[in-house]
């Protein structure tokens, strides 16, 4: 039998405890970023995605890093693709050294296989291509900031897929705008 004393003791044990997990996990909360604004580099480079993508990979710590989004395409249902968005930092010792990197990354993407630019309706500031990511399509959009001694490559890439419609195009591409031109140094 429990005497009142006895009782309360047992209640509020559990009852602060809760309490203090609840403290705990508003403080994280408040602390958290909005949904949609993402920072790497201690929050020296930041840009926005759309919230409905989720973070796959993600190394926030270091030299370098990188965030790596999926990009649920129904169409991707069962066949091994999948359209994915990454934006990925490296703190420089020289900036000077930005456009030969820039230049390695156009390089190494000329000698993808199957590779074509694309120049119809691109944006100069973006490199578009296709090429084949095993046996199938894939369509790339990279871009290159130099962010003081930071360089910042965001690449959005996606399959070509023929049952993937015109609305789900349309969202992607407004993400992965959406991604490029937050990242654009200010």
């Amino acid at each position: 039998m429990f005497n009142s004393m006895g009782f309360d003791k047992i209640m509020l044990r559990p009852v602060g405890f809760s309490l203090a997990v609840f403290a705990a996990f508003a403080a994280a909360t408040a602390q958290a970023q909005v949904a949609g604004e993402f920072s790497l580099d201690q929050g020296f480079v930041k840009f926005n995605a759309p919230p409905d993508w989720p973070v796959i990979m993600q190394k926030t710590e270091g030299n370098p890093q990188f965030i790596a989004f999926q990009v649920k395409d129904p169409a991707d249902t069962g066949t091994g693709e999948a359209a994915r968005v990454t934006v990925d930092t490296k703190l420089l010792d020289d900036s000077s050294n930005f456009q030969s990197m820039v230049n390695v990354g156009v390089d190494k993407a000329k000698q993808s296989p199957g590779f074509e630019q694309r120049t119809d309706g691109v944006d100069a500031s973006a490199m578009r291509y296709f090429a084949l990511n095993g046996k199938t399509r894939y369509e790339y959009r990279e871009t290159w900031y130099l962010n003081g001694h930071v360089m910042v490559h965001a690449r959005c890439a996606r399959p070509m897929l023929a049952a993937t419609t015109a609305q789900w195009t349309t969202d992607y591409e407004k993400g992965c705008a959406l991604i490029m031109q937050s990242l654009k140094p200010h």
